[in-house]
């Protein structure tokens, strides 16, 4: 009998290199954040810490800190060439340009969670994990677009998947997965930062 693999779902996962001068950097904004109840993200009196309910249950930031903070672009910059990679072995084709959409900041405290969803059909999703207390518990667990499917001891049958999340480690999956983190059983903050990237043509979009 022949089987006959049909579609598949992938991620993608490795250790940031920089992981502990990105985690410095980017604490000593959260910090500054926590210390001066002024402090502003720009002119306008926009703040860190955003006030739209998310699927994350938890402190969540602005949409946009690439576009406020260097060290912010400079993580969307270093995670590019290893969307590059992806794209050329997935042989996908049309693209040119990878551009940063969104990316900003996740404070799990105890007990905060993100429940099921995903980001979209047309955008790489990114999650670079800079807290991780050994004692957290939680998970970074991804659907089976099937569904409930058989009661098989075949992984790829299996409802959910927990992914291997360690501190300075980077996953990174398609925008149309959906995925979840299981609540922070820890007393200590459990942080991430998250990114989604898009792919386009660049003659396209210049409109040639």
């Amino acid at each position: 009998m022949t089987k006959h693999h049909l579609f598949s779902q992938k991620c993608w996962s490795f250790s940031l290199p920089r992981h502990k001068e990105y985690k410095r950097l980017i604490n000593q904004i959260i910090i500054l954040d926590k210390t001066d109840p002024n402090f502003r993200l720009n002119e306008k009196g926009t703040f860190l810490k955003s006030t739209e309910q998310t699927n994350v249950y938890a402190w969540k930031s602005n949409w946009h800190l690439h576009t406020y903070f260097p060290i912010f672009n400079e993580l969307c910059q270093e995670i590019k060439p290893f969307l590059a990679q992806i794209i050329k072995e997935e042989k996908i084709h049309n693209t040119s340009e990878i551009d940063t959409i969104d990316c900003w900041i996740n404070k799990y405290k105890k007990g905060d969670f993100a429940q099921p969803h995903r980001h979209g059909n047309d955008c790489w999703s990114v999650v670079y994990f800079m807290n991780s207390p050994q004692d957290s518990e939680a998970v970074f667990r991804v659907h089976n677009p099937l569904g409930t499917t058989y009661n098989s001891g075949l992984l790829e049958n299996f409802r959910t998947l927990d992914i291997n999340t360690e501190e300075g480690s980077i996953i990174i999956l398609s925008g149309a997965i959906i995925h979840e983190v299981t609540p922070n059983r820890s007393e200590a903050e459990r942080i991430t930062v998250a990114m989604n990237f898009r792919m386009f043509d660049k003659f396209s979009a210049e409109g040639i």
